[in-house]
């Protein structure tokens, strides 16, 4: 496994434009979506109001599930195929309050202040440096506001067949706690969401990653 960010980020946009035309047809990510967008559900208190910023957003599973509760989303993703994906689900699902933006908010910050929900999901454990990435997400939060991040609990590897592109082999829960308390967060929570059961290549054995969500309001 690479440490290297321009690397990585090169495996990562490969990777998931090459996946983008098929990426709704496995259901374990489908179901994982879902399981995502229904804890962001019952965690942050969603209005009409509110602009949503989600960042590797890919073809838009949590952010099209949750869009009839917010006022606006802006998915973003540093896959030019995935947001072209998203993009025609939306207009076949009749979606009209998410804006796609290709962008690599680890090298180009966005506006701060600017948005009353910051997420993302399974994300974080691709990027070399998540810590400055999560500085970023507070920084485009408006004060009063949330940020709500799901990912795959640490593991030993083996959760991709193909860890090119891969930063982190999962990510510990509390060391996102400690990031979230040192910039400031609020109301801090960490939570189990979700379960992935896998078989691994030829063996018959299979195996269980856990999901976690991690929350909190901006000061």
């Amino acid at each position: 496994m690479t440490s290297d960010p321009e690397h990585i980020q090169a495996d990562n946009v490969k990777r998931f434009d090459d996946a983008a035309a098929d990426w709704e047809e496995k259901p374990l990510r489908v179901a994982l979506a879902r399981k995502v967008a229904e804890a962001i559900q019952q965690a942050i208190p969603l209005s009409g109001t509110m602009r949503v910023l989600e960042y590797g957003c890919g073809t838009g599973m949590v952010s099209r599930t949750l869009s009839p509760h917010v006022a606006h989303i802006t998915a973003v993703d540093t896959s030019p195929q995935m947001l072209q994906v998203l993009s025609e689900k939306a207009g076949e699902e009749k979606i009209v309050n998410i804006e796609t933006l290709a962008h690599d908010l680890t090298s180009k910050p966005l506006p701060v202040n600017d948005f009353d929900l910051v997420m993302s999901s399974m994300t974080l454990h691709h990027i070399p440096d998540f810590k400055a990435l999560l500085h970023h997400f507070f920084a485009a939060v408006k004060p009063g506001g949330y940020l709500a991040v799901a990912d795959l609990v640490t593991e030993d590897g083996s959760f991709h067949d193909d860890n090119s592109g891969v930063a982190h082999y999962g990510i510990n829960p509390e060391t996102i706690r400690s990031i979230m308390s040192a910039n400031g967060g609020l109301d801090i929570a960490v939570k189990e969401i979700h379960t992935i059961d896998k078989q691994q290549g030829g063996d018959a054995t299979r195996r269980s990653y856990p999901i976690f969500l991690a929350w909190c309001r901006k000061a």
